[in-house]
Parts: structure tokens; C-alpha cells; sequence
């Protein structure tokens, strides 16, 4: 999009609703009243349903999924992200997660603003069922490394209450150890074969367009490179190899190379080689 819509107002509300669920989470964080929790997990659902509202409209006056920016690529992970933590905080009533969470999807969708005026790229084919697998697949996946991040942010904290004997203060009701372990494994793994699957979804597309499997796109070799780096990570912790905090500093190194990789990619080297003038066929 070159210039912003009418409707943009939902963005940027859904971006301004976060910040007092993050001020409420802490508060929670602080003092444990189920209010605190209770009132950050609805404005977290306000803003969900109001950027489910803005992609729903960005799609209806485009004529297609918004996915062919910068922004909208960013926006459907911002989104996705979201949900992620309302569904952890409604299912699991951690409360104290969210603290660890909401400053992540508050930070995808102020990057996304920096992508804003950004040009919808010419994407060939974006109607092609496989290629918008692709693409959602792939922001599922980073929301998916991004609350696994969250649970590590959280893990390293209790660990380090717990070596301190704190049986109360600020995280004293953070989930076990094991509790926490264990998300991170299964965000880890959703998003690793969210990946899988999108990567394969968008090699399909590929060759379909022009015959290679586009193994030098600057993106492609990105992707690969951060899908094999959790899979080590989750290879090593099923060895027995690694586990706790090492797992979770694992999680957090990976997680900010996933976060800059993503944001240099698309800023310096253009995002997809073939979507660049002479690039592709």
C-alpha cells in the first residue's frame, strides 16, 4: 500500500490496546488479582478482533488476501501472534505469561508500521491456492517461534526465582519448570512444521512458475536456515543434549535472529529474489 486507507484506524488501535494489557499484565505481575489478567486478556481480544477486522477489509477492497507487502506480511504475523497469546492466556490462565508475550506482539506491529508506505509487490499468482498456504504458513510459523521466545523469556525468570528460594514476589505464580519446558517444545515444534509445510507449499508454487525450487532467494535460504536451527534445537533437547535453560537461551538466540534476519531480508536485500526488477523469468 502506498498510502494508508480510510480504515487504518483499526490498526493502529489495535496496535494502541496493547499497551495497556502490557501495563496490566505487569500489574497482575505485581499483584496477583485474576482482575488484572482478566482485563489484559479482553483488551488483547479487542485488539485481535479489531486487526481481524482491518485484514478482513484490506482483503475486500484489494480483491485478495493481503500478503504482498512488507506490511502485510508483518500485520498477518502481528495478527496471528496476537491470537496466540489470547488463546494461551484463555486455555492456560498463566497470567504472568503475558507478560513475557505481549511486548512481542506489540513489537511485530509497531515494525509494521515501519513498512507501511511500502508498495504492494506484483506478486505473480497470488491468487494460486499454494502460494497463500505458503505465505500464512510461514507467519503462523514466526508467531509460533515468537511465543516460544515468550515461554523462554519466562522460563529463565522462574528458574532464577527458584535458585533464589523466592516462593513469592514479582513471578511467583509463573508455571513449573516442566510446565514450561514443555510449551516451549510444543511451540517450537508447531512452528517448525508450520515452516515445513510452508516452505514446501511455496516450492510447489515455484516450480510451477518457473521451474526451480528458487534455493538463492535471499528469503528461502533465510527460512531454511532458521527452520533447521529450532529443529537442532529440538533434535538436541530429544538426545537429551540439551534442555532447560539451555533450551531456552537456544530459543531466545534463535528468535532474535529470526526477529532482525526477517526485518534486514526485507529492508536491504528486497525480500524475495524474483519479485525484484529482472528477478525470476
Amino acid at each position: 500500500m502506498t498510502g494508508m486507507p480510510p480504515y487504518f484506524w483499526l490498526y493502529e488501535a489495535a496496535f494502541l490496546l496493547q499497551a495497556p494489557a502490557l501495563l496490566l499484565f505487569l500489574a497482575y505481575a505485581i499483584r496477583a488479582r485474576r482482575a488484572f489478567s482478566l482485563a489484559a486478556t479482553g483488551l488483547l481480544s479487542a485488539s485481535l478482533a479489531l486487526h481481524l477486522l482491518f485484514t478482513a477489509l484490506s482483503a475486500l477492497v484489494a480483491g485478495r488476501l493481503p500478503l504482498a507487502s512488507g506490511f502485510e506480511a508483518l500485520s498477518l504475523w502481528g495478527l496471528a501472534l496476537t491470537g496466540l497469546v489470547v488463546w494461551v492466556e484463555a486455555r492456560h490462565q498463566l497470567g504472568l505469561l503475558g507478560v513475557f508475550l505481549t511486548p512481542l506482539s506489540l513489537l511485530t506491529l509497531l515494525m509494521g508500521f515501519r513498512f507501511v508506505h511500502a508498495a504492494a509487490q506484483p506478486i505473480p499468482g497470488l491468487q494460486d491456492l499454494r502460494l497463500l498456504v505458503h505465505v500464512s504458513l510461514a507467519m503462523a510459523a514466526y508467531a509460533l517461534f515468537t511465543g516460544a521466545a515468550g515461554v523462554a523469556g519466562a522460563y529463565l525468570v522462574q528458574e532464577r526465582q527458584l535458585k533464589a528460594r523466592r516462593s513469592a514476589g514479582l513471578f511467583y505464580q509463573l508455571p513449573s519448570l516442566q510446565e514450561l519446558e514443555g510449551l516451549l517444545a510444543r511451540l517450537t515444534l508447531a512452528g517448525v512444521a508450520a515452516l515445513a509445510a510452508g516452505l514446501l507449499a511455496g516450492f510447489a508454487w515455484r516450480l510451477s512458475y518457473d521451474g526451480s525450487l528458487g534455493l538463492d532467494d535471499p528469503k528461502v535460504g533465510f527460512s531454511l536456515g532458521i527452520g533447521a536451527l529450532y529443529s537442532l534445537g529440538l533434535w538436541l533437547r530429544r538426545r537429551g543434549a540439551i534442555s532447560g535453560r539451555r533450551l531456552a537461551w537456544l530459543a531466545l538466540a534463535v528468535f532474535v535472529v529470526l526477529f532482525l534476519g526477517y526485518y534486514l531480508v526485507n529492508l536491504y536485500l528486497g525480500g524475495h529474489g524474483f519479485l525484484k526488477p529482472g528477478g525470476g523469468r
